[in-house]
């Protein structure tokens, strides 16, 4: 065999030309200046011009603006000493389409060995890698918040759990031993370790759930709140309990929005409320309370009064709907409806 050695000869039944029509590669060829010589149909779809219209521009036409001083710098040194090589080695490249399209690219250089000073570039659009690499990289910090939700549970049920259940013990058993006040005492700080309990016992649960969406209901809540507090001129005291982001699908997390925003507007509106209280529970059922310190209720009946539409929201998902005014001043309201959580 004669010629080259390094040089494969093509299948007579593939042409160069076959090639340079069908790669779906970008293939420039480069001249002095950085004048394109010749770009197949692939270059002029990816970068968004009329095919046959490139030769003649300057490679630097297509890259963004803030590259392109930058960019005749480093082809005049490649000029200078052409050789094969990937451009821009460890660097994110940007390619720069006609509609004003800015994607990054990833370009091979290798000049032609027949002494004309010309150089093949070929360039792949790397949108879709890069997209790859991004959702790689979430699900990587998505394990990794996993494994430390996952760590910090089983170190609160270990401990703080185990801790709180031995001090409820403890004071027990002196409560039987002491004078009725102190017993009284004791009795209410053991209420509050067994409140403290179960808050933990449902923080545990979120963390050790395979799903957690910045999407769910606790989320939404905090934000709805915040979206709300201006026209409130306070901040509601927020109680959370139990698997909200996890457990409650999609359109009770909708219906259950709703139903704050309702309940607090017309806190907002009639209440003229100084302090706000807003729980949320899942268990077997999603109960949202709001108490209020307000006027209470107006003396008409609750179906003629605003909160009509909350009464319906729970009737037609077989829950619950009161409202009544506190012995102590202000309006209790109540919405629950059952939770079906899929095994």
């Amino acid at each position: 065999m004669s010629g080259n050695p390094d040089v494969l000869p093509l299948p007579a039944t593939v042409s160069a030309n076959d090639l340079w029509l069908t790669s779906p590669d970008a293939l420039l060829i480069v001249g002095a200046a950085g004048i394109i010589e010749a770009a197949n149909p692939a270059a002029h779809d990816l970068f968004a011009h009329p095919q046959g219209s490139m030769p003649g521009y300057v490679i630097e036409q297509l890259l963004p603006v803030s590259a392109r001083e930058r960019h005749v710098n480093l082809r005049t040194d490649y000029e200078m000493s052409p050789q094969s090589r990937s451009m821009g080695a460890g660097q994110r490249l940007e390619g720069l389409a006609g509609d004003g399209r800015v994607f990054p690219v990833h370009v091979s250089l290798a000049p032609l060995k027949d002494g004309s000073g010309l150089t093949i570039a070929a360039v792949r659009d790397m949108s879709g890698w890069l997209n790859a690499e991004h959702e790689l990289e979430q699900a990587r910090r998505r394990t990794d918040r996993a494994e430390d939700h996952e760590r910090i549970a089983r170190g609160l049920h270990d401990t703080v759990i185990q801790e709180l259940f031995a001090a409820g013990l403890a004071l027990q058993a002196l409560k039987g031993a002491s004078p009725e006040p102190v017993a009284e005492r004791l009795a209410e700080i053991v209420q509050g370790l067994d409140t403290t309990t179960r808050a933990i016992r449902s923080v545990i649960f979120d963390l050790s759930s395979p799903v957690h969406s910045s999407e769910g209901l606790r989320s939404q809540a905090t934000a709805l709140i915040g979206d709300l507090r201006e026209s409130l001129n306070m901040k509601p005291r927020c109680h959370f309990v139990g698997p909200l982001d996890t457990a409650v699908p999609d359109d009770l997390v909708k219906e259950s929005l709703a139903v704050i925003r309702e309940s607090l507007t017309n806190v907002a509106r009639h209440a003229e409320a100084t302090n706000i209280d807003l729980s949320i529970t899942a268990d077997d059922w999603i109960t949202i309370e709001i108490v209020d310190d307000g006027r209470g209720l107006p003396e008409k009946s609750v179906r003629r009064s605003g909160l009509a539409n909350l009464f319906d929201r729970a009737d037609r998902r077989d829950g619950t709907f009161s409202a009544v005014s506190s012995p102590t001043g202000g309006t209790v309201i109540t919405w629950s409806v059952p939770l079906v959580i899929s095994d």
